[in-house]
């Protein structure tokens, strides 16, 4: 009987820990062929170079993770891309990744966004600019192509353009630069909040990583100095209006998108990741 009850107790705790943290997807490989993850995502692209690995984060309770190649000229990478069950006003997205190689920069990564319609699949928006009721995304990723450290990666209406009517991600950097290391477990969170209401700037976007706040992006609060579409975080900076992510309640956050997405390197050369215990939810949600 006693047993009982702690299962009981266990288990009511459980539900309780799961109903506060507002979990809306959640993702943590453990299964037993690789074809039984993509069934979970809406679109898979390049699932050859997706496979299953057993080298996971210390803290995970499981004991399998996923692995993506990419191999120079034969391909772009792989992505898993999820559509939401349903639009929402701020998102979390909490990852371990672990990066095995660094033969080629990190092109693009893991993304949360929105489109109106909302899609299986991801739209082709690069160069665009949004109009503010059809599309926004935000990455986190290494935005820098010379070097490998953590920053944001965003598509939003008031974004600036490249000068040749072109409109390129603006990218978001923090004061203290944060290198992307390799051969180590790293959990990276993210989260974005639309602008509400719609009218209005006040948007944000901050990221995590190892459970350290390492850049928040506050309307009226943030100071950042801009060159072109490259925003540094700066004491001496000016403060950031923030993001109109949206003009219409009708565009909300809608999709996940795992992006390992890869150009460069010489042809033949070969970059490795590891992704792991994936979690989405509205509020915070903080390392294993």
């Amino acid at each position: 009987m006693k047993r009982l009850v702690v299962i009981l107790v266990v288990f009511s705790f459980f539900l309780w820990e799961r109903s506060i943290s507002q979990e809306v997807f959640a993702e943590d490989f453990e299964v037993s062929e690789i074809t039984d993850v993509f069934t979970q995502w809406s679109d898979v692209r390049n699932s050859k170079g997706i496979e299953l690995s057993e080298d996971v984060p210390a803290e995970s309770a499981g004991n399998k993770s996923m692995a993506i190649t990419y191999v120079s000229g034969s391909d772009n990478g792989a992505h898993l891309y999820k559509k939401l069950p349903q639009g929402f006003k701020q998102i979390h997205a909490r990852f371990y990744v672990k990066f095995l190689t660094r033969n080629a920069p990190l092109h693009h990564f893991v993304r949360i966004g929105g489109y109106f319609p909302s899609t299986s699949y991801p739209q082709g928006t690069a160069g665009m600019r949004s109009s503010g009721d059809d599309f926004f995304s935000t990455g986190i990723e290494s935005p820098h192509v010379d070097d490998w450290n953590w920053g944001f990666y965003s598509y939003w209406k008031d974004m600036h353009g490249s000068g040749n009517g072109k409109f390129w991600g603006n990218t978001f950097h923090p004061q203290s630069s944060l290198e992307l290391p390799l051969n180590e477990w790293v959990c990276v969170e993210f989260m974005v909040r639309l602008n509400d209401p719609v009218g209005s700037s006040n948007g944000e976007q901050a990221f995590w990583i190892n459970g350290k706040k390492i850049l928040h992006i506050k309307p009226g609060v943030t100071k950042m100095v801009r060159e072109g579409g490259r925003f540094l975080e700066s004491k001496s900076g000016e403060i950031f209006e923030g993001f109109q992510w949206r003009t219409t309640t009708d565009l909300e956050i809608n999709y996940f998108w795992l992006n390992y997405y890869m150009t460069g390197g010489v042809t033949g050369s070969v970059d490795k990741v590891l992704i792991d215990d994936i979690v989405i939810s509205e509020r915070y949600i903080g390392p294993l």
